[in-house]
């Protein structure tokens, strides 16, 4: 399990995080991922911080990804039994990213959404 998360970590990005920082903004960060439309709530903790930056964008790019989800499984809710089965497992991924970007804030990680984490910086 820890290869594959050390496999969204992006070391670079990580190397910037001041521990204090990381300590003192780890709570905003959680929350602005179990609830993603309080994205901008790391930046409110602290503007200059690359931690705060970083999670604020992944979390965005999770609240774009979380809508994006939500469409695909409506139109697949038609599908009789493929639409359940389809929903079910794109369900259990979306719980699976949640917890791999907890797991990520706790520790002071740069887990980055796998395909789409690089794509959004607006912080």
């Amino acid at each position: 399990m820890m290869d594959f998360l050390e496999n969204l970590n992006d070391l670079n990005t990580e190397q910037t995080f001041n521990q204090p920082e990381v300590d003192k903004n780890k709570p905003l960060a959680i929350i602005a991922y179990i609830l993603p439309i309080l994205f901008f709530l790391p930046i409110l903790g602290d503007s200059n911080s690359t931690y705060c930056k970083f999670h604020a964008n992944q979390s965005l790019t999770w609240l774009i990804a979380l809508v994006a989800l939500s469409i695909v499984r409506i139109i697949l809710a038609f599908i009789p039994i493929l639409g359940i089965l389809c929903n079910i497992v794109l369900w259990l991924a979306i719980v699976a990213m949640l917890v791999v970007y907890i797991i990520g804030a706790v520790k002071g990680k740069a887990y980055r959404m796998p395909f789409v984490g690089s794509l959004l910086k607006v912080f």
